[in-house]
């Protein structure tokens, strides 16, 4: 399987067909992909590696598995032109997932993992479940990009206008404000100790500065 050193990490623990990760693959490496490539994959597997090593309940076998298949399937429906990818997403797991046979409280909570990532701030936890706050741990993965140096966040910036070609310059910067500003009104964007020390106060950074940039173009 290739990908990368991260990517074939992941897809070692995530137990569904060969053919299944093929796929997957294949989707990420999409013409029309620039930022939701098997790249942003691999970053977010490669941080959950590294800053979990503060949080040992996320250090089970189990719960391990489970986050490399939320972070696997989360984008492998992407169309930026239509609404509900996270929901397609779902049940593209769903379906490679029954297929492989996997138990069915593991493909309903990679399921609901996935489709949270439509509103990542929106997802309240019950604090005394594990699980959700693997669930949270993802949301927040999946957010840590907006902390980046300017540069790379500048890049990544980049790469998703180019997903978003298809809208000219002031829809996509409605866009960006509607996104940005929604992130801005929340009080703390990433809701695990590991990734708000690393991540929160340089998105915070990149967040208003892009919200000012936007707002004078």
């Amino acid at each position: 399987m290739t990908g990368g050193p991260f990517i074939d990490d992941m897809l070692s623990i995530v137990p569904v067909a060969p053919a299944a990760k093929a796929d997957l693959l294949a989707r990420m490496s999409g013409a029309d992909r620039h930022y939701h490539t098997a790249h942003h994959l691999a970053l977010l597997w490669q941080r959950h590696r590294r800053f979990s090593a503060a949080m040992p309940a996320l250090h089970t076998a189990e719960t391990d598995h489970l986050i490399a298949c939320a972070i696997t399937f989360h984008d492998a429906i992407y169309e930026p032109r239509q609404g509900g990818n996270e929901a397609a997403s779902a049940a593209l797991w769903r379906q490679v997932a029954t297929h492989a046979a996997r138990p069915a409280d593991e493909i309903d909570w990679v399921s609901a993992t996935i489709e949270a990532t439509a509103n990542h701030l929106g997802t309240i936890i019950n604090p005394r479940c594990a699980r959700d706050h693997a669930r949270l741990w993802v949301l927040d993965l999946d957010l840590t990009p907006i902390g980046e140096t300017p540069e790379q966040f500048g890049r990544n910036t980049a790469l998703l206008r180019a997903e978003f070609a298809h809208l000219d310059d002031a829809a996509w910067d409605r866009s960006r404000l509607a996104f940005l500003g929604s992130l801005a009104a929340y009080p703390k964007l990433y809701r695990c100790a590991p990734i708000t020390d690393a991540f929160e106060a340089q998105a915070r950074e990149n967040i208003a500065r892009e919200l000012a940039a936007v707002s004078r173009s």
